[in-house]
């Protein structure tokens, strides 16, 4: 039973996966609904949950988890081995602030919506900072508490701009499309 799923994605292999925010929980089922395997402890550990959000894989079936009240990212295998993590509480470059949503480019690289800070942060697939952008604000470019987000095949950004009540698109280098 799910309380408060925030998201879903495929795997490579075409497995179906959910966050649950509210049991801190990652849940796998094959495309025809069969329950799998679940992870997920709630906890600041490595490897341990505080209401997951956004989920993406990787091309090699990494599995990326935006944790959301640790303010960090975290990776794991598909069958839930901690891989590593990044992201710590703040408003610097590469520190988060209830991050939301993910999404990886054809590149590898990371786009993560950084809800408290307003922005847009893109990281390495290892989680070195590489730009923001965004800001607080209702102008085109500037973003009030962005959740969703989403790579198209262009690199093209787009993300939903919650309490702006819409989406935005910007370009590979962030600029506002």
């Amino acid at each position: 039973e799910f309380i408060w799923v925030t998201d879903i994605a495929f795997n490579p292999r075409d497995e179906l996966f959910l966050a649950d925010e509210h049991s801190h929980r990652i849940s796998a089922f094959t495309r025809e609904g069969q329950f799998l395997h679940a992870f997920g402890q709630h906890g600041s550990g490595n490897g341990q949950l505080n209401r997951p959000s956004g989920i993406a894989f990787d091309r090699n079936d990494g599995l990326y988890v935006v944790d959301i009240l640790n303010h960090r990212v975290q990776k794991f295998t598909a069958r839930g081995r901690y891989l590593g993590q990044w992201g710590t509480y703040g408003v610097g470059e590469g520190q988060l602030n209830m991050p939301w949503g993910i999404a990886i480019d054809q590149y590898g690289e990371v786009y993560i919506t950084d809800w408290r800070n307003d922005r847009v942060q893109k990281f390495s697939p290892e989680g070195r900072f590489l730009t923001a952008f965004g800001g607080t604000g209702s102008g085109e470019g500037q973003l009030n508490h962005p959740n969703g987000i989403t790579v198209d095949g262009d690199g093209d950004i787009y993300v939903c701009d919650w309490r702006n009540d819409r989406v935005q698109v910007f370009d590979p280098q962030g600029g506002y499309r």
